[in-house]
């Protein structure tokens, strides 16, 4: 009896403890001009209580997928105190005061905490000097002086003035300069004058070229790999300066032509008394042969597809590390949407069939750029509509610096034929089939641009996407007549036109741990006739919408124009078969994302937008909004993805979700890889 009543008594004094805590409802801030909530919430201790949605699925009903509450710890009022005046003094808030209050809420057991900030007069550069560099030849000093150049109003920042340090260190070690280190900064605070005098020292150590170059290889095919090669892809000669740029250039090239399954580049010095320098180049050659089965999934045309495969690859095909792949793909598209009814299976049933081959040239013309050759032969269908598509592309692949604003550069060269057959339809009171094909030749590029910090999850930074192409159009459209067995040209026509397609994602991260992201998309394209009708252009060059990468209470190709083109055939049978796209394209999403337990999120989403043939059809009441919410999975190898999406607006009929039956408005996607 005695432990039970100890034990009853401590279990009392816990939950009593417990009871007795407050939760920190908010953490506000009076008196911060310079810097938003945001970025002082970042970096105090104190966090406030999570979004209540949050709160209420941190549960085991839930699976605890939420965020627990956090409670008011009056202790850590003086180490916040400490970290703002820090992170002040840092951004030249050197006199910045800062005090505090709260209020207590005893009946909801909540605190709001509040920061009063007296920011004061901030201190501004003043003198700059950098020493240790005083042996550097003129042309490098002048570099270098780009880095010294403060203004004299400009606020002093701490973190400005270590990038621009990092940014001398950097150019020095591209430079020769192998041991070329950052030694100190010392910062003189001017407080009568608010300046902030600064002295930076550096120690740029022996300009060093190599001496002595080593090629080490082993492995299985090792034998058949020269050593000239290796040296050439490596593009670093004796009597070279070093470079920490070219060394990391050299290792993505060397890793690129797929001959190794490790390789690794390592510079040093010969002696502590010398300028010169080793470089050793090691590497392991596997087999050169590779034949490979394969279980894939994609999400081409805005489906979920999955299929399977063969390939061969034959690495250093005919020299010069050469890649040839040979490739056979099976493949059934859209297969969420498949009806298993026997009535209906086979009209939603879609299947491919994928033969390429594949030629990689990493390097053409010279070492930063390399070519890509494929040749390709696909039968399809969407619908009740076969296609037959054959062609080639030529691509090249600039090597791009990382620190430009445009870091990807891929001018291609297409040619592809597309031909495909419109079942019988009723036209001038005869049944006719319609068998279109078109050989379209493009000359296009694609520009990025790409500063993101996590290629899976992204939490800052952009991507922007431009492909620009001038393309022609040859079509020839047969016209058979069913009752008379007699064949027609009734299209044989030429014609030109450009095609612009622009994307644009923003990442923010929302939350101070980074697992909250709003990500933001915007997406337009335009095709321009040049010369001949729109109705030239191939239909696997026009924009569809709707699908898991597009908006997603539809499925993928379902929002194409409702009008037609040459009335060739009713635009019922367009919207029926999806046949063709539209030739301008406007869509957009706006996605919240969230992610738990490292390796899972979920997001809500609104995606809106719509194809359209002419300018003069676009109007605001013809784009389709969708909402949704989904699930996410980050495997070591992709994000896979399960969303749900509802038609908020729909053009067709222009009514609203509040109009229609839910759950007849909902479209699930299963995707790989985020949405955008």
């Amino acid at each position: 009896m005695y432990i039970f009543v100890v034990i009853f008594l401590i279990s009392s004094s816990h939950f009593a403890q417990e009871d007795d805590r407050y939760e920190l409802s908010s953490i506000s801030f009076i008196g911060n001009e310079s810097f938003d909530d945001a970025e002082l919430k970042a970096i105090i201790q104190s966090e406030e209580n999570p979004f209540w949605l949050w709160r209420l699925i941190n549960s085991p009903s839930f699976l605890n997928l939420g965020s627990p509450p956090n409670y008011f710890d009056s202790t850590a009022i003086s180490v916040d105190i400490i970290s703002l005046k820090s992170f002040y003094s840092v951004n030249g808030f050197f006199k910045a005061e800062i005090s505090y209050s709260f209020i207590i809420d005893t009946v909801s057991k909540v605190v709001d905490l509040t920061y009063i900030i007296n920011e004061n007069a901030p201190h501004t550069y003043g003198e700059v000097k950098l020493l240790g560099l005083e042996k550097l030849n003129e042309e490098i000093k002048s570099e270098i002086s780009e880095y010294l150049k403060y203004t004299n109003w400009e606020r002093y920042v701490q973190e400005d003035v270590q990038k621009k340090n990092d940014a001398i260190v950097t150019y020095l070690k591209n430079h020769g300069f192998m041991l070329a280190r950052f030694d100190s900064t010392v910062v003189k605070i001017d407080t009568l004058n608010a300046k902030t005098d600064i002295t930076t020292y550096f120690d740029t150590g022996l300009w060093y070229t190599y001496d002595d170059i080593k090629i080490e290889k082993d492995g299985e095919s090792s034998s058949q790999i020269s050593y000239e090669l290796i040296s050439y892809l490596s593009n670093i000669n004796i009597g070279d300066a070093y470079s920490q740029e070219e060394i990391s250039k050299s290792r993505v090239r060397l890793a690129r032509t797929g001959l190794f399954s490790s390789i690794n580049l390592t510079a040093d010095t010969i002696d502590s008394f010398s300028s010169k320098a080793s470089l050793l180049i090691k590497g392991t050659v596997e087999s050169l042969n590779e034949l490979s089965p394969e279980v894939f999934a994609d999400n081409e045309f805005n489906y979920f597809n999955v299929g399977v495969g063969a390939s061969y690859t034959r690495k250093n095909f005919l020299g010069d590390a050469r890649k040839l792949i040979l490739r056979a793909r099976f493949r059934i598209n859209d297969i969420t949407n498949i009806n298993l009814d026997p009535g209906l299976f086979e009209k939603t049933l879609q299947t491919e069939v994928d033969l390429s081959a594949i030629l990689e040239q990493p390097f053409l013309f010279s070492r930063n750029i390399a070519g890509r050759l494929e040749g390709y032969l696909k039968s399809y269908n969407i619908s009740s509509v076969d296609y037959e598509n054959f062609g080639a592309n030529f691509t090249a692949a600039f090597d791009m610096p990382r620190y430009t604003f445009i870091n990807l550069f891929n001018p291609y060269l297409r040619f592809d034929r597309l031909s495909y057959s419109i079942p019988a339809l009723e036209f001038e009171g005869d049944t006719v089939t319609v068998s279109p094909s078109t050989f379209t030749s493009s000359l296009g590029s694609e520009l990025g641009s790409t500063n993101t910090d996590d290629l899976f999850y992204p939490t800052e930074g952009r991507i922007i996407s431009l492909i620009s192409e001038f393309s022609s159009a040859n079509v020839k459209w047969d016209v058979k007549n069913l009752q008379t067995g007699q064949s027609t040209l009734a299209v044989d026509s030429l014609g030109f036109y450009l095609k612009l397609q622009i994307t644009l994602g923003l990442y923010f991260a929302v939350s101070r741990d980074k697992l909250t992201v709003l990500g933001i998309k915007a997406k337009s394209g335009y095709i321009q006739m040049l010369s001949g009708d729109a109705a030239l252009v191939s239909p696997n060059q026009t924009f569809f919408a709707g699908g898991s990468n597009s908006v997603r209470g539809w499925r993928g190709r379902e929002l194409i124009p409702s009008d037609q083109l040459l009335n060739l055939f009713p635009p019922s049978l367009n919207e029926q078969l999806k046949i063709r796209g539209g030739n301008i394209l406007l869509e957009g999403s706006f996605e919240y994302r969230r992610k738990f337990k490292e390796d899972y999120g979920f997001v809500f989403f609104t995606d809106y937008g719509n194809t359209w043939n002419e300018l003069n059809d676009i109007r605001i009441d013809q784009i389709a909004v969708a909402v949704g919410t989904g699930l996410r999975y980050y495997s070591p190898i992709a994000p896979f993805r399960l969303d749900f999406g509802f038609k908020f607006y729909d053009p067709s009929d222009m009514k609203f979700i509040f109009d229609k039956e839910f759950f007849n408005t909902m479209v699930i996607h299963f995707g790989i890889g985020e949405a955008f």
